[in-house]
Formats: C-alpha cells, structure tokens, sequence
C-alpha cells in the first residue's frame, strides 16, 4: 500500500470517531411519578412482609422470585446505627480518615479514587462541581462493623457463611480489599452513600448475588432486579 493510501485511510477513520456520549446528570423524567404508576403495583414488582415473617422457613418453601419490603426492623434481629445520631463524619471516624475509596463519577460512570476525608469534604459541601457516588465501602474488620449486623436469615442464608472454609475467614485481618491479602470473599458488610441525583446504570451484581439494602438516611430507588439468591 503506497504512503498515500495510508493517509487517505487514517483520515477518514478520524473522521467517523464519534465523540463520547455526555450523559446528563439528573434523568429527565420523575422517578417517583414511575414507581406511582398503576402499573407498577399490577405486576407485584416488590412483595411487602413483616420482619418476623422472614425467615428461613418462608425461603425453604417460597423460594427468592421477588425482592421483599420490609417497613420496620422489629422480628429481623438486626444491629444499625441509630439513624438519628449517625452521620458521614462516623464513617470517617470508624473506618478510618485515609481509607481509599473507589468513587463513582455518576456522569460518564467511571471510577476515580480518593480518600474517606476527602470524600466527607465534598459530601458536606453544599457546592459540588461533580455528581459522586459510593457504592464499594466493604467494612469488614474496622470499627464500623461492630455496629452492624444483617438479619439473622441472611447469615443462615449467606455462602460466605455456609460454604467457605471458617478457618480462611478467621486468617483475615486486612480491612481493605487488598486481593493479595485477602483470605474470604470480603463482600459481606458495605456502606454506600449518595448525594442527591445520584444513580448507577443498570446491572447484575458480582456473581447475580441478591442484596439486603437498610436505608439510614434518605431513600434509593431501585428500578430492576435479579432473582438470584445469595
């Protein structure tokens, strides 16, 4: 192929680049006005039970097809931090100041890494020149954890807990997701934090997992689901 016929093809291949997509920052419909549509509550999307109603037994003969509400903590035998008193700044305070965090940019979805104080910093800021997201703060093994515990149906459900050997899981003692130290799949205890407008592309999560969600402060639409168990 001559030199020209090199050029003419390296410029015409720049010619038909498209420029990345900009996504907007906020979706140009209302949520709420979607999860309030009639249609939504006729095709039973989310099955509302009470804490004690959710046990072992209930998935034994029901199986897990729908993902399940419930409005109050009483019967779960769960621990959380008082909802009151708690806030970003205990994060800090229990995970510690220089944990690094993967952070999601919510416009282009791309990951960039900065520190727990360094997203404190920008989470009580009420001017934010970018929409950021956390949704990867796995605190297994810090202070944080102590003043966590699922509902008692998920450890009885739970494969970490069923199925990797105990003896692996008690070697671990790095608090951070380092691969090379780590002795168990650290997946168990995470805290997500959102500001306003935050959202996440559609998804399946690590392994098609399910997920148990408590909402400290604010709320989280969730707009799709698996019906894969844990």
């Amino acid at each position: 192929m001559s030199e020209t016929r090199r050029k003419l093809r390296a410029r015409s291949e720049r010619q038909y680049k498209e420029p990345e997509e900009e996504i907007d920052e906020a979706p140009a419909f209302s949520i709420d006005e979607k999860l309030k549509c009639p249609r939504f509550g006729e095709i039973n999307l989310v099955k509302e039970m009470k804490g004690e109603d959710v046990n072992f037994k209930y998935f034994q003969e029901n199986g897990f097809e729908t993902p399940i509400l419930v409005k109050e903590q009483k019967g779960l035998n769960m621990k959380v931090p008082n909802s009151k008193t708690f806030y970003v700044k205990d994060v800090e305070r229990f995970v510690g100041s220089e944990r690094l965090l993967d952070v999601m940019d919510v416009k282009t979805q791309k990951n960039l890494e900065m520190t727990l104080r360094e997203w404190c910093d920008y989470f009580i800021n009420p001017v934010r020149k970018q929409l950021l997201n956390v949704i990867s703060l796995e605190f297994s093994h810090t202070e944080l954890a102590d003043h966590v515990e699922p509902p008692v149906v998920i450890k009885q459900l739970d494969w970490v807990n069923c199925a990797w050997p105990q003896f692996l899981k008690l070697q671990q003692k790095d608090s951070t997701n380092a691969i090379e130290e780590m002795r168990y799949p650290k997946v168990q205890k995470y805290c997500l934090m959102s500001v306003k407008d935050c959202f996440t592309d559609f998804h399946i999560d690590f392994g098609g997992t399910s997920v148990w969600y408590h909402i400290i402060k604010g709320k989280k639409n969730i707009l799709a689901h698996t019906t894969n168990t844990t």
